[in-house]
């Protein structure tokens, strides 16, 4: 119910460092340690996994974001998905 979506949501804003153009920053849950993922490193973890579906990083934004940001993200995802694609080749 909501209290497991607000319990995930501030384990999201704690773990979620930043996203840059280079990829998303997390903390570690495990160690506190920073965790740089990219659209490359995101793919082949994927592919160590043997996983049939590849899926590409993304930019996940809050419902109430405004159409500047909403392109931004979403230009940088469309960059995002041709790096992904360039590492599965």
């Amino acid at each position: 119910g909501g209290g497991s979506k607000s319990l995930a949501k501030r384990h999201h804003e704690k773990s979620m460092l930043r996203v840059t153009e280079e990829g998303a920053t997390f903390r570690s849950y495990k160690d506190g340690k920073k965790i740089l993922l990219t659209p490359e490193s995101s793919v082949r973890a994927q592919k160590a996994y043997g996983a049939d579906i590849i899926v590409p990083l993304d930019e996940l934004l809050p419902v109430n974001v405004d159409e500047t940001r909403l392109l931004h993200s979403l230009y940088r995802t469309h960059r995002w998905e041709a790096r992904s694609l360039q590492e599965h080749l």
